[in-house]
């Protein structure tokens, strides 16, 4: 049973055209579905909606977007985001978008609303389509079929290559491993097909078989095949797609997406012979410009300009060569220097090169941007996936539905890798997938994409985010404040003002204005005590295991507080970048003028930082700056502002210091604008002729040291005479233990230096004591 084949779509496209406002619209998806969970849900039959293409627009009563989504995926329907002719119904919720009601209109597409759509799924039976529908599934199932069987044909064909090389092998053996009970481990034959990983086993062969980017295969193909004429004119006729002015190209985007396999098929349909070095070979800046030992080669036969071929792991360098640096980004460590002579080596290459990077934007790529072609590849959309997909679950006999594969493909951003890997995985123990084993195993292999803090903080404030339909749990949240956990906190805390917060936008007047200010405070002290934790976890115990905690009541709690329109929901602005950077970078460059200040006044005034910030600066303002701001009488007041100076023992950088501490009307833009151009002249010229007393101030990083008095003691005779006196002990047998001269530790100061006046002196001192005698 079809619903609403002759409905009053006028009457719905009216009433949520009257209600259609930007402010109520936005208003709409920050507060959700206004009765969740309201409505039963209809258990339809499977596939009942399949062969529908649906919209929905607006928010529904007792379902969110999200929600309605999954249900008509659920039973087959196809799911877009704009209408077109090609739209079987449009789902109109409340508040719906003025710019897709007027398309609607215009087009003349079917609408349901709510209730229409839950009736569509419990009496819509499965198969229940049109003929041109049905036709378009017929052709799909079809070309699925042929793809499986030229599949199985190519197989087929390899593993009868495989054999004719191995019995080949064999003869030419000669029966070298006859007698013998096994053959040698270099005959065994390579392993099969079906034992093969299915990326590499399902890798396309031929061009036909790339998933997306077709225009950038068509564009690199025309290149590699207009190169030899390019290279003839010294590359300046820009040709067809202003490709003939480049020795190379780089191709740019996300891993994953078919770019190196691209580049190696679209060579050898060219005629070239792909040469191919990756992050796993030695790329480094010697390396490359001696063109030796590179995996392995010699290329420096062919770039050196001689007619040498050499042969580089049995592939002969030539002008059908054509080199492909995959990971060009990856350059680091043992390629230290490679991207500059990579870059060197494309302004002179006599064959083409193919470029691969993941992100064309780093630093290290910027050499590269303007002597190569940009060629950058996009995520393949599902559409360009699923038709290869499925093709091979067909040949390998697992059964899974196409609104399952694409589920499989979202979940893994468009990766055909992965998604084969978890194919492989599945059919390992089952050899069929319903929608809930589908969307478990996309939820298991979610491929996780680096987000920017302006996307982070985007979907914390979203409206889906904390609504009562949300299925985002506190573990995803705080997901995203692990991406990256310095710079999200300081995104929410200047961000979350700016909000129309979602939790008050029901009431009015006073109330809404109250409930906002409470809202705000909540946020606020979620974000004072993030502080509190952040501290503790950046001090001397390095309390990293709080970083949870720091993450829910620095960035989670206050988006609950305040997520609702505003930023990149609806906001005038935007996200804003957080100013406490620069305020931060700012307050440390002032802090460093007033130190300054406060050491050169130091012999003037006892005061600290604070009181020179609070009261000396204000008051010399008048003093410093002020007279020379008047016009008629600035240059003579020169004199008495450099005496003031000079009172104080601040030099010109201490003025100019002083001008940008100001604040209010004495901000250092407006006041230097007041003074004459003539008179910062004249300032300048006089304070560098005349002298100016210099302040200075104690070291308190450097020790003092003090002057000994007396002469500077002989070291070797000190240590001659510890030895003379051990030695004395030692024959004379003992002494008089009271008589203090007999210490060796015990000197006078000696008028000379030089060895044997020691013994001289002591005489001299002591003329009636007798000398002792010493061992010499």
């Amino acid at each position: 049973m079809e619903v609403d084949e002759d409905g009053d779509e006028d009457a719905r496209l009216a009433k949520a055209t009257n209600s259609a406002s930007t402010k109520a619209w936005f208003a709409s998806k920050g507060a959700g579905p206004s009765a969740p969970g309201s409505k039963e849900i209809p258990d339809g039959k499977e596939n009942c909606l399949a062969g529908l293409k649906l919209v929905f627009t607006g928010e529904l009563s007792s379902m969110s977007r999200e929600e309605a989504t999954e249900l008509a995926k659920r039973y087959g329907a196809q799911v877009t985001t704009a209408p077109s002719g090609a739209t079987s119904y449009v789902v109109l919720g409340d508040n719906a978008g003025p710019s897709k009601l007027a398309k609607i209109k215009s087009i003349g597409i079917k609408t349901l609303d709510e209730d229409g759509f839950l009736n569509l799924i419990g009496t819509r039976k499965a198969g229940h389509i049109d003929e041109k529908t049905k036709k378009k599934l017929a052709d799909d199932k079809k070309k699925i079929k042929a793809e499986a069987e030229r599949m199985e044909e190519e197989e087929a064909e390899a593993e009868k290559q495989r054999v004719k090389a191995l019995r080949q092998k064999e003869k030419a053996a000669g029966g070298a491993s006859q007698g013998s009970g096994s053959a040698s481990s270099s005959q065994r034959p390579p392993p099969l097909a079906s034992s093969q990983l299915w990326t590499t086993k399902y890798a396309p062969s031929a061009v036909n078989q790339i998933c997306g980017n077709k225009t950038n295969v068509e564009r690199l193909i025309e290149w590699l095949n207009n190169w030899s004429a390019a290279y003839q004119c010294n590359f300046k006729k820009p040709g067809k797609n202003a490709t003939g002015t480049f020795r190379a190209i780089l191709i740019s985007g996300p891993p994953g997406i078919g770019k190196t396999t691209a580049a190696h098929i679209v060579a050898v349909a060219c005629g070239y012979t792909p040469l191919e070095l990756n992050a796993s070979d030695a790329r480094s800046k010697k390396l490359i410009q001696n063109g030796t030992n590179i995996d392995n080669s010699s290329l420096d036969g062919w770039f050196a300009g001689s007619n040498v071929k050499t042969n580089a792991a049995g592939v002969e360098i030539t002008h059908r060569t054509c080199l492909i640096m995959d990971e060009v980004d990856g350059m680091s460590g043992g390629d230290r220097g490679g991207v500059g002579a990579m870059n060197a080596l494309v302004k002179k290459t006599k064959i083409p090169i193919i470029l691969i990077c993941n992100d064309k934007g780093t630093p290290k790529m910027k050499p590269l941007i303007p002597t190569t072609f940009q060629m950058p590849f996009r995520r393949p959309s599902v559409q360009e996936i699923r038709s290869r997909i499925m093709s091979i679950c067909f040949k390998e006999k697992l059964k899974i539905p196409a609104n399952v594969v694409d589920q499989l493909i979202n979940g893994s951003n468009s990766d055909i890798r992965q998604v084969l890997n978890m194919l492989s995985t599945w059919k390992l123990s089952s050899s069929e997938m319903n929608f809930d084993d589908g969307k478990q195993l996309a939820k298991a292999n979610e491929k996780n994409t680096i987000l920017s803090p302006f996307d982070i903080c985007n979907r914390l404030f979203s409206p889906y985010m904390f609504s009562a339909t949300s299925r985002t749990t506190l573990s995803e949240k705080m997901d995203l404040y692990f991406q990256d956990f310095s710079f999200v906190p300081l995104f929410m805390q200047d961000n979350y003002p700016k909000q129309t917060f979602a939790r008050a936008q029901n009431l009015v007047g006073p109330e809404k204005a109250l409930k906002t200010l409470q809202l705000m405070s909540e946020a606020a002290d979620s974000i004072s005590i993030g502080d509190n934790i952040d501290r503790m976890i950046h001090s001397n115990d390095q309390q990293w295991s709080l970083l949870p905690a720091h993450a829910v009541m620095s960035t989670v709690r206050p988006a609950y507080f305040t997520y609702g329109q505003g930023g990149g929901w609806g906001g005038q602005f935007g996200m804003a970048f957080p100013q406490w950077l620069g305020q931060n970078s700012k307050q440390t460059k002032m802090s460093k003028l007033l130190n300054e200040i406060q050491i050169h006044m130091r012999l003037k005034v006892s005061a600290n930082t604070t009181q020179i910030r609070q009261h000396y600066l204000p008051t010399l303002f008048p003093k410093l700056v002020e007279p020379l701001m008047a016009k008629d009488s600035g240059s003579e007041e020169i004199a008495s502002v450099i005496e003031t100076m000079d009172e104080y023992y601040l030099d010109k950088e201490d003025w100019d210091a002083l001008v940008e501490l100001g604040v209010g009307d004495r901000k250092d833009d407006g006041v230097l604008k007041k003074i004459p151009s003539t008179v910062k002249a004249g300032f300048t010229r006089t304070y560098n002729k005349s002298e100016h007393p210099i302040a200075f101030h104690k070291g308190v990083l450097l020790p003092t040291s003090k002057i000994a008095s007396g002469p500077k003691a002989d070291q070797e005779d000190v240590h001659e005479e510890e030895e003379v006196a051990d030695s004395t002990d030692d024959d004379a047998g003992g002494g008089d233990e009271g008589d203090v001269s007999k210490d060796s530790l015990i000197k006078k100061p000696k008028a000379a230096k030089g060895k044997g006046k020691a013994a001289a002196t002591t005489s001299k001192a002591k003329p009636k004591a007798a000398p002792k005698k010493t061992k010499k």
